[in-house]
């Protein structure tokens, strides 16, 4: 038996091979592209839970400085120079904070489905 004979005989079992493994393929895509979606939306949701946050608390702290020093400038400036304070904190540790973190959930969200697969 020569090795085109065995291709020919072979042939079907390899074709369905490749489609079942296709379709696992596509599976598997569809499957973090899912969990990646879900976890985007949690991240939005919770982002623009913290964004409403920050700004009543931005809002409540800028009144309560302008009562204390009877101007509505001081007050206000002194909510902005928090936050720009916080935006600066933010910029300098992005990588620590953000990055860093997100990237690690993301490598554990998907390591564990593999493996699961597995156990």
């Amino acid at each position: 038996m020569d090795l085109g004979d065995f291709f020919q005989r072979n042939k079907l079992l390899f074709k369905e091979y490749l489609e079942v493994r296709l379709e696992l393929l596509k599976l598997q895509g569809v499957k973090l592209l899912s969990k990646s979606a879900g976890l985007f939306t949690w991240l939005m949701i919770v982002l623009f839970l913290v964004f409403f946050i920050l700004l009543f608390l931005g809002m409540m702290f800028a009144w309560w400085i302008a009562e204390l020093t009877q101007s509505n400038i001081a007050g206000f400036a002194s909510a902005a120079g928090v936050f720009v304070v916080l935006l600066v904190i933010c910029i300098v540790f992005r990588k620590k904070l953000f990055q860093q973190p997100i990237a690690r959930l993301i490598i554990k969200e998907t390591l564990d489905d593999e493996d699961e697969e597995l156990g």
